[in-house]
């Protein structure tokens, strides 16, 4: 396989920690050496645990070096799966942190993405169509602990106190105009990229690995 970089994403509930585990399963099961790094693990090679920046110079200036610390770091004979911080990291902090426009996110993605080049990597992207059920199916996983920390992050700041949404229903209109955003954006970089409408098997993602070879 060409690539050396997996990186599933999709807003909240769509399964991504569950697709990227399983494709490094089938990735093992071919005999390939492959590394599934959860978004938030303490030791993530390409990203923060914590993300207590004080502005956004600061963030960008030290999330792009930690892209470009991994690229020199990392093994040409592994395949990394990632979870979620080439596309979800940045666009709520982008968007849902600091207010920044369609075409700032983009901007700063980018970057990102002229960062991973070398690595031939293959965004998989999980689009489930209705967003509310999409999050309701992790709700009692997760609990109200983290329900309440996620509306206030998106309905207090950045683009939620610039639209005046609140609670539940202004949560799901954040992550509504979010995945719009996501989607062009990823359309619009030259980078190899699938999307996922469904729970996939292990052997469905065999096929379409196969397919990206």
């Amino acid at each position: 396989m060409r690539t050396n970089l997996i990186i599933v994403e999709g807003l909240p509930g769509s399964g991504k920690s569950t697709a990227a585990a399983m494709i490094a399963k089938v990735l093992a099961e071919k005999g390939k050496k492959a590394v599934c790094v959860d978004e938030g693990a303490q030791e993530h090679p390409a990203d923060y645990a914590d993300y207590d920046f004080p502005d956004f110079e600061t963030e960008r200036r030290k999330i792009l070096g930690k892209w470009r610390s991994f690229l020199e770091r990392s093994d040409k004979d592994t395949i990394y799966v990632f979870n979620c911080i080439f596309l979800q990291n940045p666009m709520c902090e982008t968007m849902m942190r600091f207010g920044m426009d369609e075409k700032a996110s983009f901007t700063y993605i980018s970057e990102i993405a002229e960062i991973i080049k070398p690595l031939h990597p293959i965004i998989l992207y999980i689009n489930r169509p209705d967003v509310k059920k999409t999050v309701d199916r992790v709700l009692d996983e997760r609990g109200n602990d983290w329900l309440n920390a996620v509306i206030d992050y998106h309905v207090s700041q950045g683009y939620g106190k610039q639209n005046h949404l609140s609670g539940y229903e202004g949560y799901l209109a954040c992550l509504e105009e979010r995945k719009i955003r996501e989607m062009r954006i990823l359309q619009a970089l030259d980078l190899d990229y699938h999307i996922i409408s469904r729970d996939m098997k292990e052997e469905e993602f065999a096929e379409l690995l196969d397919s990206a070879e």
